[in-house]
């Protein structure tokens, strides 16, 4: 059985360049150059762990910091596409909105016409019955 190596998966530059988040957490908690090799078998300077040690660490901690930066890039992803969602809900909210008020306005239109139309007819009307009652007015002084 052969022992694979234990490696970085691939660059952080590379996986999340582009990220803004992961970026400013890159300039802050980590070095920009990487710091000069050491010996792998050599012990620290207080003799209590080897470099291959530390090596094997820094490698699963850089697989971990990947991870991390995969589920930021997720996040990042998910929020920008709510946040499309959320133009597209308040885009439409306002076209309906609109579409509301235009039509409470050809109603509101409609509305004054129609008591213009109303005021008109019951002018027409009450000139009707004057008219009505002088020519009874007329066929009764006719009749006497």
């Amino acid at each position: 059985m052969s022992k694979s190596k234990l490696k970085v998966k691939q660059s952080y530059s590379k996986s999340f360049g582009h990220s803004p988040t992961f970026r400013k957490v890159m300039e802050k908690w980590f070095w920009i150059k990487p710091q000069r090799k050491r010996v792998a078998y050599a012990t620290c300077e207080h003799g209590r762990v080897d470099y291959k040690a530390l090596k094997v660490l820094a490698v699963k901690q850089a697989n971990v910091i990947q991870d991390l930066g995969n589920a930021i890039l997720a996040s990042e992803k998910n929020r920008a596409k709510e946040k499309l969602e959320l133009e597209h809900v308040k885009n439409d909210a306002l076209e309906r909105l609109n579409n509301q008020k235009a039509t409470i306005m050809k109603l509101e239109n409609e509305l004054e016409n129609a008591d213009d139309v109303i005021s008109q007819k019951d002018s027409e009307i009450s000139d009707l019955k004057d008219s009505i009652y002088l020519k009874r007015e007329e066929v009764k002084n006719n009749a006497n």
